[in-house]
């Protein structure tokens, strides 16, 4: 069930009040009434199943019957780094890497990418995307997007804050599989993908140098909007697959 968003500031012991938009939207597209069962997530990592009490014209008050931290979140800290795209194809990166479970997105400025952007206003929309994409699909903490940053700067982020550092490259390059490491529950992992064409010789010997595993996933070519859905799912199923063998 989708779920709704509230600031931690609304939360007042076992009652919580959303407002605004949310209130709108329970009222009047969910058709929500009183005493329905919601979810409701504060994007801090906190999940409530609350009772409606109350519905106004601009907000909805609601008793708490259950609560959990981390509901929806993964086995690790997933930071994707991906490739600045022109359009709405980059929107698509946002969304469904969102749903799919990662920590953070750090949008990267590489040599082969044509988009720029430091506007102030599409990163808010970036942030607007990323809340309802939270909210559609059940998790209980919002991404970290950060600003658009020059490549270099971006992977000296990488290697000094996550534990493990991948690079997803064309067919060709050397295969590095990740199942090869030992990561525990909870370890920060980054992964660059590149914007269509892939990252440039330069830049894989410049990760490559600051420890980064170069891997490649085959001879077929994948657009850059799917690339980044599909490894970094398949990198959040792996891990959770070995921490899972561990712990048994």
């Amino acid at each position: 069930m989708a779920s709704f968003w509230v600031a931690s500031e609304d939360v007042l012991g076992d009652r919580l009040v959303l407002r605004g938009d949310e209130a709108h939207h329970l009222h009047k597209v969910r058709r929500q009434t009183v005493d329905d069962l919601i979810d409701v997530v504060d994007g801090e990592g906190h999940f409530y199943r609350v009772r409606v009490l109350e519905i106004q014209r601009d907000q909805a008050l609601g008793e708490i019957v259950e609560q959990g931290v981390e509901v929806g979140e993964g086995p690790i800290q997933l930071v994707i780094a991906p490739a600045l795209l022109k359009g709405q194809r980059f929107d698509v990166v946002l969304e469904k890497t969102t749903e799919v479970g990662v920590s953070a997105i750090w949008p990267v400025e590489s040599e082969r990418g044509v988009a720029r952007t430091k506007s102030a206003s599409k990163i808010e929309r970036w942030h607007r995307l990323v809340r309802a994409a939270v909210k559609q699909c059940g998790r209980s903490r919002f991404p970290d997007i950060q600003q658009p940053a020059a490549f270099a700067e971006v992977v000296e982020r990488l290697v000094t804050t996550c534990d493990a550092v991948y690079m997803g490259a064309l067919g060709g390059e050397e295969t590095q599989l990740w199942s090869n490491d030992t990561i525990s529950a909870g370890a920060s992992v980054g992964l660059l993908i590149g914007p269509e064409g892939g990252f440039s010789s330069g830049e894989i010997a410049f990760a490559r140098e600051r420890g980064v595993r170069v891997f490649g996933w085959g001879e077929r070519v994948l657009r850059a909007d799917t690339a980044s859905v599909v490894l970094a799912g398949l990198l959040l199923r792996e891990y959770g697959q070995l921490i899972r063998c561990e712990k048994e």
